[in-house]
């Protein structure tokens, strides 16, 4: 009898420890939606140029390199974090792939394409 509840609690524990770890069905695991950019335009990070941030968008790398520029030459230490910041971004995001965990709402330049984590 004691061997039999004993069996009985264990796998009561093994099934509920598993239950923790489990996946619901329903839920999905978030994920990247890819959205290339038209024409020559490639996703960069852009500097913010009046407040504190970073924003992605597609654009030429010309016109990314003169922002990046002009946001470091400023002077004004905001812009210039902003510019670091942007290119930190840039270089993280280049070792992301579409099956790379996300966070919903996350941007990235992924390859040259916009994605965006939904979940």
């Amino acid at each position: 009898m004691i061997r039999f509840v004993r069996r009985s609690v264990a796998i009561a524990c093994a099934v509920t420890f598993a239950s923790l770890f489990a996946v619901p069905a329903a839920q999905a695991a978030p994920h990247w939606t890819i959205q290339p950019c038209h024409f020559d335009l490639q996703a960069h990070w852009l500097p913010k140029q009046t407040m504190s941030g970073v924003f992605v968008a597609c654009t030429t790398a010309a016109d990314r390199n003169q922002q990046i520029n002009d946001a470091l030459a400023s002077g004004e230490p905001t812009r210039m974090s902003n510019a670091l910041r942007a290119l930190l971004q840039q270089n993280a995001d280049s070792f992301l792939t579409p099956e790379s965990p996300c966070t919903p709402g996350q941007e990235a330049a992924m390859g040259g394409d916009y994605a965006r984590c939904v979940g």
